[in-house]
């Protein structure tokens, strides 16, 4: 994106039809998380507002608690604080006991995803965190463990998407290496050579090899967890439901699964391809997903590449950074963490023009919408 010394990207984004979206502008900047919250709602002549937060937004999307107001938009921080944002400013709650670093957390670590489904908004994230809040009411915890298997890590939460009234959860167990009493006290490294020390981090981590990573995948409902059965060697990095409901898993080595919970899942990808997928989109009757350098066309057995046109050769090396896609009738819309936003209708690819002054850090403000 153009038009800023700022060095932030599209960490997370929404669109919640053609004309309007939001996304969320930030650097990684751990000792001092800040978030530009940036909406466009193109039935106004002047469409852009932009909300500020001293947090990291992980997830964002579009709720409508009262049938008699508009949908707006609610972002969620790694940290448990959740924003609804209305008339141009933030309304903030805070998930009890979520969280890192917050004054409340509880050690149980950040949360990831926000689901809503309905008047129901739904929270997941590490150690098994799973909270839910009707409207814009108080949240409950549903789930959480922070506890460790022998030779594992806590169990994370990690996607989640809704299926009217229930929900499918991903989650992933890594090996773990606890360190000795001796690893832990300052004064056993006094005398360690830089040699010592990568052949100590090379016999953890060959530790941790032999044990495999755990990918699991639930179905929540009625405040239970079913898991689900699926391919032992599955790396999943994206979940989707098509306008038909079929459920699709997207991942690692080019991994596609479709199904359903009552019918199971089969992979549909072709052994070949080797892609990460982690973004989908049913449009114009097939399956367009996301990878780490542009998009693929899925024909029901193989991949195809779309290339996006992008705005400027100079952004990126002039190389697609994708984020997200969603699709809305015909038109594909596609979120760039570094050239920002288009709609794609199978021909053209029509980026929207971000004023300069919103990729600032320090804003100075706009004309209010009208």
């Amino acid at each position: 994106m153009n038009g800023s010394d700022w060095k932030a990207t599209i960490q997370a984004a929404v669109a919640f039809d053609v004309d309007r979206f939001a996304i969320c502008v930030g650097e990684l900047e751990y000792d001092d998380p800040f978030t530009a919250i940036i909406s466009y709602d193109g039935r106004f002549s002047q469409p852009w507002s932009r909300t500020d937060v001293q947090r990291e937004i992980v997830d964002i999307s579009y709720m409508g608690a009262d049938p008699t107001e508009d949908h707006v938009p609610v972002a969620l921080s790694n940290e448990g604080d959740v924003y609804v944002l209305k008339d141009e400013h933030a309304e903030r709650s805070k998930i009890p006991g979520a969280g890192i670093l917050s004054e409340d957390a509880e050690g149980f670590g950040a949360v990831h995803t926000l689901v809503v489904d309905g008047h129901s908004q739904y929270v997941v994230g590490d150690s098994r965190q799973l909270y839910r809040r009707e409207g814009f009411g108080t949240w409950q915890r549903l789930s959480a463990n922070k506890s460790r298997e022998d030779g594992y890590e806590a169990e994370h939460f990690g996607k989640a998407i809704s299926l009217d009234g229930s929900l499918i959860v991903e989650s992933v167990q890594r090996p773990y290496s606890a360190p000795s009493a001796a690893q832990l006290d300052p004064k056993s490294w006094e005398n360690v050579s830089p040699e010592q020390f990568l052949k100590m981090m090379k016999e953890q981590r060959s530790e941790r090899v032999t044990r495999p990573r755990i990918q699991r995948v639930y179905h929540y409902l009625d405040g239970g967890f079913s898991r689900l059965s699926l391919p032992e060697d599955c790396v999943i990095r994206g979940l989707y439901r098509d306008p038909e409901q079929r459920i699709w898993f997207l991942g690692g080595g080019g991994l596609i699964l479709q199904g359903t919970i009552e019918g199971g899942f089969e992979k549909v990808g072709f052994l070949g391809d080797t892609e990460t997928l982690f973004s989908a989109a049913w449009c114009r009757s097939e399956l367009f997903a996301a990878t780490d350098d542009g998009l693929r066309r899925f024909d029901g057995h193989k991949l195809g590449i779309v290339k996006p046109k992008l705005n400027s050769a100079a952004i990126n090396r002039n190389i697609p950074a994708p984020l997200k896609i969603q699709s809305f009738d015909n038109t594909l819309i596609y979120f760039d963490r570094k050239h920002g936003v288009c709609r794609w209708d199978g021909q053209s690819w029509d980026w929207y023009e971000i004023p300069p002054s919103l990729l600032q850090r320090e804003f100075k403000g706009l004309p209010a919408r009208q």
